[in-house]
C-alpha cells in the first residue's frame, strides 16, 4: 500500500473533504511512527464542503473517484496527484436522466456501474480507462441493493429484490464468455415457485407525459 486517503464528511450530506498521504515518503514507513507524536504529513486534494468523492481505485498516483461534483446525477472522473495542476478528467459524464448510484473496479480493468433508469437499475460493465460501456448485466425488473467485487477477482455477486423476489445473490464470472448470472443464494425458493409470474413495466399516460 503507497497512499492512505482520509475522507471528512460534514453531517448527512454527500459532500466530503479530501486529503491523501504517499507513505513511500515516510522513513521507515508506518513502523516508523511507533511511538512518536507525529502527524502524518497529509496532502490536500479537495478542501471544501461542495461535493462528493468516493474513492474507487487508483493506479500508482492516478485516482479514480465517484463523484456529483456538478453532476447530481452523478459522474466518474479521475485525477492525477503527481501533477501540480491536478486536473480532473471524467471518465464516465453524468447521464442525462440516469442516476449513477455505485461502481465497483473488478476484474483488472473494468468498472461495474450500477444505474437507476425509471425506476429500476441497470447493472453495466464498462472500461476503467476510456469509460467505454462494454455490456450489461441481464436484469429483471427490480432493485440492486448491493453489489461487491474486488479488483483483482473476476467474480462479482450483487444483491437484488423484485416484485418477485423477496433477495436474490447473484454471482457473475467476468471472465467467462458467457458472463451468465447464476443465483448464489435464494430467499423464498422453496416456498414461491417465480417461474409462474411475470413482471411487465408499462408507462400510463399522466400529467408527467402529456
Amino acid at each position: 500500500m503507497q497512499y492512505l486517503v482520509l475522507s471528512i464528511g460534514e453531517g448527512c450530506d454527500p459532500v466530503n473533504r479530501l486529503y491523501y498521504c504517499d507513505l513511500t515518503t515516510l522513513q521507515g514507513g508506518l513502523e516508523g511512527l511507533k511511538g512518536k507524536n507525529t502527524m502524518l504529513p497529509f496532502k490536500k486534494l479537495v478542501d471544501n464542503f461542495e461535493a462528493q468523492y468516493i474513492l474507487v481505485t487508483n493506479d500508482g498516483p492516478v485516482f479514480t473517484f465517484l463523484t456529483n461534483k456538478n453532476a447530481p446525477r452523478y459522474k466518474i472522473t479521475r485525477v492525477d496527484i503527481s501533477k501540480q495542476d491536478e486536473v480532473w478528467l471524467d471518465v464516465i459524464p453524468e447521464s442525462r436522466t440516469d442516476v449513477l448510484t455505485t461502481v465497483n473496479c473488478v476484474n483488472g480493468n473494468q468498472l461495474m456501474v450500477c444505474y437507476m433508469k425509471d425506476v429500476k437499475h441497470l447493472l453495466q460493465i464498462h472500461d476503467l480507462q476510456t469509460g467505454k460501456f462494454q455490456w450489461r448485466l441481464p436484469l429483471e425488473i427490480g432493485t440492486v441493493t448491493d453489489t461487491t467485487g474486488r479488483r483483482q477477482d473476476p467474480e462479482v455477486f450483487f444483491n437484488f429484490t423484485s416484485f418477485l423476489s423477496p433477495g436474490t445473490v447473484y454471482r457473475c464470472d467476468l471472465s467467462s464468455p458467457d458472463r451468465e448470472i447464476k443465483a448464489f443464494r435464494e430467499v423464498g425458493s422453496d416456498v414461491f415457485d417465480r417461474s409462474m409470474f411475470e413482471t411487465k413495466q408499462v408507462c400510463t399516460t399522466c400529467y408527467i407525459c402529456q
